[in-house]
């Protein structure tokens, strides 16, 4: 499974708008950061086709969690995953959110606001803090059948505070695009309580990553992902890769990342067994600097409908290692880092 050949040369470096007063895209391209000014109100497409979501991943050598608000159209929802890799478990519940269509209101910006929801048996809360740490707090006493679920965590930014953010459109539909940005290079602090048991990350175990989403679809898109953050051999890493049937010929998604330094990748080839999501999967840069192969643990599939809107993803949980190719012409190789993996098919 692959992308198309895309080029990575459209690197935008100055803020602007994202779109114009007619509600078509002012630039497309990637960038190091949020340059690109959104707003809701800009967008010209029905509201049924508009996905916003902000979702955080937390790692450690044990465990990878999964926090998601998301409003796209008719459904708006909250959703919680913790996958402990060590004993081959995995507890997932959704909350739908009841407030008027379409009315959740998510930050404009990734670089601040705050999202709480807050209603019966769920409260759930993403703030940006000062030097853009990330709080999320959460309360769910019926979590998994009333094993409940309770703490505190605090994300901090590497210094370079580098994410990749990208813009693509659908060529077949001119109303569609997604603006996306992804930051795998938080370290995280903090404890989750899950039941009786206690998931405590701290600088040395626990790091984390933001997948911040804003966008107007077509009426169909299917999107792979992969993201990974943890240390080896002393170094921070993280990767975000992925494609789905967006024209990303003016960048990718696809970054892999060292010591908070984002280093662009164009085409990443994914190769999935289909016969067997468990069995290992290979990833390849077509500049042959990234190469990886993840192991996979577990895997959890998930549906949410809601009138003629649907939402099918299919979650693996795993470990990644292989070897990147610096600037320098050495070879950094990694084993072991904490990663998720994502089939996503939207219908809406």
């Amino acid at each position: 499974m692959q992308g198309r050949r895309p080029s990575i040369a459209e690197e935008v470096k100055t803020p602007q708008s994202l779109l114009n007063e007619k509600g078509k895209l002012v630039h497309t391209g990637w960038a190091r950061g949020p340059l690109w000014l959104y707003s809701r109100s800009a967008i010209r497409g029905a509201f049924t086709r508009i996905v916003e979501y902000d979702r955080y991943f937390l790692f450690s050598d044990m465990a990878i969690l999964v926090f998601e608000i998301t409003n796209m159209g008719r459904m708006i929802y909250a959703s919680v995953q913790i996958s402990n890799m060590v004993q081959g478990a995995t507890f997932y519940d959704a909350y739908r959110i009841t407030t008027p269509l379409g009315m959740v209101d998510l930050p404009s910006s990734c670089d601040s606001g705050t999202v709480k929801i807050k209603q019966k048996n769920c409260i759930i809360d993403f703030s940006v803090m000062e030097k853009g740490s990330r709080l999320i707090k959460v309360d769910l006493p019926t979590f998994y059948g009333g094993t409940g679920l309770r703490g505190v965590v605090v994300l901090t930014p590497f210094e370079t505070k580098e994410g990749l953010a990208t813009v693509q459109p659908w060529r077949r539909d001119k109303k569609a695009f997604r603006y996306n940005l992804r930051n795998p290079t938080y370290k995280v602090e903090g404890v989750m309580q899950l039941g009786n048991e206690e998931l405590i990350f701290t600088t040395d175990n626990g790091w984390g990553a933001l997948d911040w989403n804003r966008g107007c679809y077509p009426h169909g898109e299917v999107h792979y992902l992969a993201i990974a953050s943890g240390v080896c051999g002393g170094r921070l890493i993280g990767s975000c890769i992925g494609y789905g049937m967006e024209d990303n010929s003016s960048g990718t998604e696809n970054a892999f990342f060292l010591d908070g330094k984002l280093h662009k990748l164009g085409h990443v080839t994914f190769r999935i067994s289909p016969r067997d999501w468990l069995a290992p999967w290979y990833f390849s840069s077509d500049d042959k600097r990234l190469s990886m192969e993840f192991q996979p643990v577990l895997e959890y599939r998930i549906k949410h409908s809601l009138f003629f809107q649907t939402i099918k993803e299919r979650r693996v949980f795993g470990y990644i290692s292989g070897a990147f190719i610096e600037e320098t012409g050495s070879i950094y190789t990694f084993h072991n880092i904490p990663s998720y993996t994502e089939q996503q098919k939207l219908k809406l």
